[in-house]
């Protein structure tokens, strides 16, 4: 029984682990993309605003124990750029030090998660030459 005690102690904590560090880089893989998102439609529609309602929108759909989540897109001259970030409470007390030692990327207890994307537009989306392709 004393066995089962120590042995069950260990295996809880660690699978606890493995939950918390793959909802992590979920997390993290989900702000990735809602930044790809944002830079892409910005180099598309040229509107940031639509793109960053659809980054918006994709974080709203996807992430998991994140409250605060944020997109935006912006553009200079032939260059589209998305930045993404979220917060994601921690599931257990200390997950914060182990991601980051540091303690740099830390909010109010939370876990911030921010990444950039940018795109360059194609010749044929770039406003000067849309009428040669129309």
């Amino acid at each position: 029984m004393l066995e089962f005690a120590i042995c069950g102690i260990l295996f809880v904590g660690f699978v606890l682990g493995m939950v918390a560090m793959g909802l992590w880089i979920y997390n993290t893989s989900q702000v990735k993309q809602a930044a790809r998102i944002a830079a892409l439609n910005v180099a598309v529609t040229d509107n940031p605003a639509e793109a960053s309602d659809r980054a918006l929108k994709h974080l709203n759909n996807t992430l998991v124990a994140c409250p605060v989540k944020n997109a935006v897109a912006y553009s200079t001259g032939d260059t589209g750029y998305g930045v993404a970030e979220a917060q994601m409470n921690p599931l257990f007390p200390g997950f914060q030090r182990l991601i980051d030692p540091k303690g740099a990327s830390t909010v109010n207890g939370r876990i911030l998660i921010r990444k950039e994307a940018l795109t360059a537009r194609a010749h044929k989306l770039r406003p000067e030459n849309r009428p040669l392709y129309n």
